[in-house]
């Protein structure tokens, strides 16, 4: 049964972090209850230790809470998602709700500036999704000093100016001054609206260099898997009987961001013999023209190089979705029983 008395409080670095778990610990006070403070981050592997900075931000909020509570408060915290593979805003509420329902949270207090990344709050607000499940939810009402841009909104509309004029110039290759000076407005339209859409973090030199050159291997990679199942598509549609035995799963992918579930899903579809029906999230729904072709996807064949690129080396050494049990299978002639038998479907 929903304790309303006791609140949770999803946390992430934003200006007004401190007021709202000020107005959380209150609201608690008030009820005698307790507070849960939170932190979902998206784990690149099984019981990976969280990031340094997810570390400070839920630190942050608990200096905060023992500074405004009694001493005898009931607080919680916790790192949600350490263990998931999330890629979708929806994918974090689902995290929160059941740790919420597990914990017996009746109510859910919301810092106004909370994100669970750069893109959420511009192409779907946290709100919206809460509405939608019937959770007792509120808006913590601070004081803020108005919209102004943070320092990693600067650095994301930053780098979008520059490849927007970047690729203006390279289209038409204007030199006068007018041409240039159009180009300039159009690459600063382009990073105020694009800022919290293009990007869902903001890009650190460090990791992005890493990503660009283990992309040197990740295409000729990719182009070769690509070659390969191409001689195999056409083995298969000249062969006289047509071997088709086509399969439908659902597949996990075990990778935690937009760019690189898109990156996955994409790469399924490039590869004749598989197509990347549908994707909610992290979970994809993929269509194997035959035994071959599903097998490849289920031992990572597809899998492995994504996380390698976006991971390094120790992400690629994580087993497939067919070992991990990360795969459900929907439609096939040849399907594995509960038991480990063979049942036609």
């Amino acid at each position: 049964m929903a304790d309303h008395g006791t609140i949770l409080v999803p946390i992430a670095p934003s200006s007004t972090l401190e007021q709202t778990v000020s107005h959380a610990i209150g609201l608690a006070r008030e009820r005698d209850g307790g507070v849960h403070l939170v932190r979902t981050v998206s784990g690149r592997y099984a019981d990976e230790e969280p990031a340094e900075v997810d570390k400070r931000v839920l630190e942050r909020a608990e200096r905060r809470a023992r500074e405004a509570g009694p001493d005898d408060l009931s607080l919680t915290t916790a790192f949600l998602g350490t263990d998931q593979y999330m890629a979708a805003p929806s994918e974090h509420i689902e995290c929160l709700l059941e740790y919420a329902a597990a914990n017996g949270i009746g109510e859910i207090v919301l810092d106004p500036n909370y994100t669970i990344d750069a893109t959420a709050p511009t192409l779907q607000s946290l709100e919206s999704i809460l509405e939608r499940t019937g959770v007792d939810f509120e808006q913590a009402p601070v004081a803020t000093d108005g919209w102004q841009p943070t320092g990693e909104e600067l650095i994301r509309a930053g780098l979008i100016g520059i490849v927007a004029f970047v690729f203006y110039v390279g289209l038409g290759g204007p030199t006068y001054p007018f041409a240039l000076a159009s180009g300039v407005v159009t690459a600063v339209i382009a990073a105020a609206l694009l800022r919290n859409v293009a990007f869902e973090t903001t890009p650190r030199l460090g990791p992005v260099a890493g990503t660009v050159a283990r992309g040197l291997y990740f295409v000729p990679y990719l182009l070769w898997e690509i070659t390969k199942a191409n001689v195999l598509f056409a083995y298969v549609v000249l062969h006289p009987s047509l071997p088709i035995d086509p399969g439908l799963d659902r597949v996990d992918a075990a990778v935690g961001s937009g760019l690189s579930v898109t990156a996955f899903a994409n790469s399924i579809t490039l590869t004749p013999g598989t197509l990347t029906v549908d994707a909610d999230g992290h979970h994809l729904l993929v269509h194997s023209l035959n035994q071959s072709a599903r097998e490849d996807l289920l031992e990572g064949v597809h899998e492995a190089p994504v996380r390698y690129l976006f991971y390094g080396s120790e992400g690629a050494d994580l087993p497939g979705p067919g070992e991990r049990g990360d795969f459900e299978a929907i439609l096939g002639p040849a399907l594995e029983d509960e038991n480990g038998g063979v049942t036609d479907e």
